[in-house]
């Protein structure tokens, strides 16, 4: 699985979540939506490149400057990344090939690590040396960027009190993600994080067909509701969901951008059984598998049954 993009201690949480909500107050962006990225943006003194470094044109034009051997340092490097902060310039560059919801929180990361002081101060002095980052500093960095933009992006908890307000299921978190002008990505993962209801996210990569061995997704990563991990432990998944698998049912069928709910038993950290359903919600970069207990549904589902007889562990289907 990749590795975490998000986890702080509670004192890197509280201190990110702080500067996130005072932008917020800054920009006065407080419950309009969707959340107003250009005038945070403003707000932070910050403005996207009017001709951002990812632009093919520019590349090729500093290309032909440096030679050869640093062009292809350049695309590699390039080609790794997505945004880019000039601190000196108080510009932020955003790749353009990537869609609307993606680009606004590109753009509030980037602004995250203007925002948080100890990030600004150090990314200021790195640019002005020959000096390169700590690789586990700057993966401390990258964290800290995401839940600045994650809070921002969602308003703090105004996005997870409007979706409490509507029945459980995959479909909420897509439905008020666009009212945010968030991706579906970052939406069911926030709709996860703060839920009071034990569930999970599974994201898988897009599936594809082995010779002899059927469908397969690699599992790209898991999160789940603080309730879910008091309760079931954390989740240990294969590699990869393939065919006898119980979750290969969540994963929609060719053509289809929804599964039909499934039923998937699991034991929670006591040896009892609950019932779970499992929806399935596709996209062309990744399939999400949303869990839940049956139990804490307003309203009943039917659900799709399977002749699988894989068993439900504590730590996984």
């Amino acid at each position: 699985m990749k590795a975490d993009d998000s986890g702080l201690d509670p004192d890197q949480r509280r201190a990110v979540e702080q500067r996130a909500r005072q932008l917020l107050d800054r920009a006065a962006a407080w419950d309009r939506l969707p959340t107003p990225v250009d005038d945070l943006l403003e707000a932070a003194k910050l403005r996207t490149a009017p001709i951002s470094a990812f632009d093919q044109g520019v590349v090729e034009r500093y290309i032909r400057q440096i030679g050869s051997a640093t062009a292809r340092i350049l695309k590699s490097a390039i080609g790794k990344v997505l945004g880019i902060l000039d601190v000196h310039g108080r510009i932020v560059h955003i790749d353009p090939t990537v869609n609307r919801e993606k680009q606004n929180f590109l753009k509030l990361h980037e602004t995250g690590h203007n925002e948080i002081p100890h990030q600004r101060g150090l990314f200021r002095w790195l640019q002005d040396c020959r000096h390169t980052l700590d690789p586990e500093v700057s993966d401390l960095f990258e964290r800290e960027a995401n839940n600045f933009a994650t809070v921002v992006l969602f308003q703090d908890t105004r996005f997870s009190a409007m979706a409490a307000d509507s029945d459980f299921g995959i479909k909420v978190p897509l439905k008020f993600g666009r009212k945010f002008g968030a991706s579906a990505y970052a939406s069911i993962r926030e709709y996860v994080r703060r839920n009071e209801k034990a569930c999970a996210v599974i994201v898988l990569e897009p599936p594809e067909f082995v010779p002899e061995a059927g469908l397969r997704a690699s599992v790209r990563r898991v999160d789940a509701s603080p309730e879910f991990v008091r309760r079931f432990g954390s989740l240990q998944l294969p590699e990869a969901i393939t065919v006898g698998n119980r979750l290969i049912q969540c994963i929609p069928g060719p053509g289809k951008r929804m599964s039909a709910p499934a039923d998937l038993p699991l034991e929670d950290r006591n040896g009892q059984v609950h019932e779970f359903v499992g929806e399935g919600f596709s996209t062309p970069h990744n399939v999400f598998v949303l869990i839940h207990a049956r139990a804490t549904l307003r309203t009943t589902i039917q659900v799709k049954q399977t002749g699988l007889d894989t068993p439900s562990v504590t730590v996984g289907f």
